[in-house]
């Protein structure tokens, strides 16, 4: 009897690993180049990570600074920028809750849906890419000018990095 206990506790234990190594999905954040598809980045994400863009506005040269949620859907749910001011480009009449804190401008409630992030990288105004926390690009280390995109994916298993 304790044989067979064994052995079935090691076939659950079998089948448990394959199934972590085959089936459960995971998503990542992957950056890469749109025109070649080669990854220059990629990282654990899970619906509700928070991804954090950093610029510095190109006309007005302040910084920017947008907070995105991963959603359930694969996409990216932006609910606040902060802005050291008012300028071009700088969506002043959006109708969301603004505040002045710590000298920026703080627009939150924003709640705009985004299937992915295409850019043209800059490395005078791009500065980093922030997931939960850690920085996981810093734009300065790709070339200058590149035509970049970043999606949500989810694989099939943790051997199907994708």
């Amino acid at each position: 009897m304790k044989k067979i206990l064994l052995r079935l506790t090691a076939l659950i234990l079998l089948l448990s690993v394959l199934f972590i190594l085959f089936f459960l999905p995971r998503k990542y954040l992957v950056v890469s180049y749109q025109k070649t598809g080669e990854v220059i980045c990629r990282t654990a994400v899970r619906s509700g990570s928070t991804v954090e863009v950093a610029l510095t506005h190109s006309f007005e040269h302040v910084p920017w600074n947008e907070y995105y949620t991963v959603t359930e859907t694969d996409t990216f749910l932006l609910n606040k920028i902060t802005v050291a001011g008012y300028g071009a480009g700088i969506p002043a009449e959006m109708d969301v809750t603004t505040r002045i804190e710590d000298g920026l401008v703080v627009m939150e409630g924003i709640n705009s849906e985004f299937p992915c992030f295409n850019w043209i990288t800059s490395q005078t105004n791009m500065k980093t890419l922030t997931v939960d926390g850690s920085v996981i690009l810093s734009f300065d280390s790709i070339p200058n000018h590149s035509f970049v995109e970043a999606t949500i994916k989810t694989n099939r298993g943790l051997l199907f990095n994708g």
